[in-house]
């Protein structure tokens, strides 16, 4: 049974960095975005439980005690939470919740674990790089069909491509500088990858392409060499750099870079306000409101900060931006130095090349479990580098094999948490989408957008008080849209409770002072 499960183990790793890049469900109302998020939940805990059940791979090492920090302080955040049925279920389309930030940890260690050897590691690499040259391809294939939309490769929105393309970019330039047997097939993915850029129009994704692909060189160099071409890597950066800022690339997508540094100046403040444990998980669209300054994207309500480290901050705390930071210098130390193995800096350079992305936009499951993915595959390179050049007498005995007892408990319990927090909120979505939201909110109790239509169609059928208390429901589950509470106010105000409705549209101001279909109703009702 064991030797079985190593074997499954090998490949786990790689068939979930297959499946971000493609994985989508046609019949469910979020097609792209949910799978994914489920996809890193399930991975992680079937990862995790296999490394329980076939025991032997390596340690995390010098990783073990950032990695427990980081999701400590995830779930200390998540204790002093705004909203704690909000950061445990995640806001619809984001679930950026506590489950999917633990998932994040949970792949990098079960990557560490189960990837034993080198060609396990290979299968990662190549199963990303297909993948995200298949979204390319069909972005492009978009592209040629004039969408309505940004070409996204069914990823669900077109910067997760990008982000996709930042790290696979410099894995498949790495394995062409290789040069095996299948130089033809990486340079091709390569070719594939850059022309992928065009039609998502993502500046950060090229952005982090392109110091990804500059990352492969310099790991590839020693000496004066690569202080060389650091050098020169860093000014190409900063040439890209301006003409994103300042350069003609600036207004690209009616999204200039000027609102992104104000809404980081109102993000400060926010952070500042609750700086060690921050506002809870996925909890920044309830609170961001009531610390912005101006309308700075007229019609958009602001729910994340774009800024990676920085949403990190308001939702965890600096406590887990620390936490996060350490594990990442000790990464990209590790790497550095076991670049002479060969795999490691490849693997550094798709890191380094999501990091470069991510400083605009945030964290999201399809982007940020592949990273994490990644990067735990990098360490696992590293641990092996490590264990190669150790003298005989140096390395560690096995340990002692602990009880298999709570082994198997433990890998039982996260089989149904994979079940309960990565497979039913897929199905809850299958029934929103076919109009049953009543199995929907019984199926996914805590996720506000179920109640919320529920709520909408009971008033459509004439059963006002019952739709207003599913609405109120979303409300009290921490919904961060204020068209619920638009909703709510209108709904209430057919009951007659004025009173409650003007709270209902002032609650809606409070998550976005700018949304108008509230103002208007406060004017109207003469507020």
């Amino acid at each position: 049974m064991r030797p079985l499960l190593g074997r499954l183990g090998n490949y786990l790793p790689a068939v979930v960095a297959l499946g971000l890049p493609t994985a989508f469900i046609p019949i469910a109302k979020d097609s792209f975005i949910l799978p994914r998020a489920s996809i890193v939940i399930v991975g992680a805990c079937l990862g995790i439980g296999i490394a329980l059940l076939a025991p032997g791979g390596r340690a995390l090492g010098r990783l073990k005690w950032p990695l427990l920090a980081a999701a400590g302080t995830a779930i200390l955040a998540f204790l002093f939470s705004v909203s704690w049925p909000l950061s445990l279920a995640g806001s619809y389309t984001r679930y950026e919740s506590l489950p999917v930030r633990l998932a994040y940890l949970g792949l990098f260690a079960m990557a560490v674990w189960l990837l034993r050897d080198r060609r396990s590691r290979e299968w990662v690499v190549a199963a990303l790089v297909f993948g995200t040259a298949g979204a390319c391809l069909e972005a492009l294939v978009q592209l040629s069909q004039n969408v309505p939309y940004r070409p996204d490769g069914d990823l669900g929105n077109a910067n997760l491509l990008g982000a996709l393309i930042a790290m696979a970019f410099p894995l498949a330039v790495s394995r062409g500088l290789r040069g095996d047997q299948f130089t033809v097939a990486w340079w091709l993915g390569a070719a594939v990858l850059a022309a992928g850029i065009y039609p998502t129009t993502s500046r950060s994704g090229g952005l982090g392409a392109l110091a990804g692909g500059l990352a492969v060189i310099v790991f590839l160099l020693r000496g004066r060499a690569a202080a060389l071409a650091t050098a020169v890597s860093a000014a190409i950066l900063a040439a890209a750099l301006y003409l994103i800022v300042a350069g003609p690339l600036s207004q690209l997508n009616n999204d200039p870079a000027r609102s992104r540094v104000l809404l980081w100046r109102d993000a400060l403040r926010m952070i500042a306000a609750r700086p060690v444990t921050g506002w809870g998980e996925d909890a920044t669209g309830l609170t961001f409101g009531r610390f912005l300054s101006g309308d700075w994207s007229p019609g958009v309500t602001f729910d994340r900060i774009h800024s990676g480290p920085l949403d990190i901050a308001a939702t965890q705390g600096i406590l887990s931006v620390v936490a996060l930071g350490v594990v990442l210098v000790v990464l990209l130390h590790g790497t550095w130095r076991a670049r002479s193995g060969g795999e490691t800096g490849a693997l550094a350079a798709a890191c380094i090349g999501y990091s470069v992305w991510v400083l605009p936009n945030f964290d999201w499951a399809p982007a940020t479990g592949a990273f994490w993915l990644i990067a735990g595959t990098a360490w696992s390179a590293v641990r092996a580098f490590d264990v190669a050049r150790a003298q005989p007498q140096e390395i560690p005995s096995p340990a002692v094999a602990r009880p298999a007892a709570w082994r198997a408990v433990l890998a039982i319990a996260l089989a149904v948490a994979a079940i309960a927090l990565g497979a039913l909120p897929v199905l809850a979505d299958v029934w929103y989408l076919q109009g049953r939201t009543e199995l929907a909110v019984r199926v996914d109790p805590l996720q506000a957008r179920y109640h919320w239509a529920l709520g909408q169609a009971l008033v459509a059928q004439d059963q006002k008080a019952r739709g207003v208390d599913e609405m109120l429901r979303a409300a009290d589950l921490g919904e961060s849209e204020p068209g619920l509470y638009v909703d709510l106010g209108d709904a209430e105000a057919q009951l007659n409770r004025f009173a409650d409705a003007r709270r209902d549209y002032k609650r809606a101001l409070k998550i976005d002072p700018y949304y108008a279909p509230a103002s208007e109703r406060l004017a109207a009702m003469g507020t």
